[in-house]
């Protein structure tokens, strides 16, 4: 528990110093522990392999993603699709309980959308982005068909999150809502998280 409780309070300091800030080695670290410790507890403590996996995909990506360039930007984009395939492995067989055909509709929806308001602005980013907006709605998609309320919220949180920062990343964002962002971006994805977690606890 020690190191879940320095986790969040690693993900406070992030939030409150580091979310808004310019690249630099204290805010990788910071950002890096906030998830990366809570990950080592999990797996001691017995949390199924395949999620754990998925999160220390997830822990690897917020590293890249923290260094500047777009070398770490696009391996960073294929760390976090590995971890939501690895979610998607975690919860199949979770369910159904009383599956939902509204929020697969909505994020297929979303999927096709993006074509028109994100894709445009994602220069020679393209093709890994959509690989990517492709993977996170399969893991919406998955969650919902189980039925279980944790994974659905946990993978709706994820996707918010992404959204967030895809219209941040690309200039899609301008005045206050590009100042806000970065506090709802990473709100939302150590609830994501956080949701998913106890959704697969032993």
């Amino acid at each position: 528990m020690g190191l879940i409780l320095a986790g969040g309070i690693l993900a406070a300091v992030f939030l409150l110093r580091f979310c808004w800030d310019g690249d630099s080695w204290p805010k990788t670290l910071v950002k890096t522990g906030s998830l990366g410790l809570p990950a080592l507890a999990l797996a001691v403590m017995g949390w199924p392999t395949i999620f754990v996996a998925g999160l220390a995909a997830c822990v690897l990506g917020d590293f890249l993603l923290s260094r500047p360039g777009q070398g770490p930007l696009l391996a960073g984009i294929g760390a976090f699709a590995l971890g939501h395939l690895l979610y998607i492995g975690a919860m199949v067989g979770q369910g159904p309980l009383e599956p939902t055909l509204a929020i697969p509709l909505a994020l297929l929806i979303l999927l096709v959308s993006t074509e028109w308001w994100l894709v445009p602005y994602t220069g020679a980013l393209r093709w890994p982005v959509r690989g990517y907006v492709g993977v996170i709605v399969a893991m919406g998609i998955v969650a919902a068909l189980t039925g279980q309320v944790l994974l659905i919220a946990g993978a709706l949180a994820f996707v918010a999150s992404d959204l967030v920062l895809s219209l941040r990343l690309f200039g899609l964002l301008g005045g206050a809502p590009s100042r806000v962002a970065p506090f709802a971006i990473w709100g939302m994805y150590v609830a994501a998280q956080a949701l998913l977690a106890i959704a697969f606890a032993p």
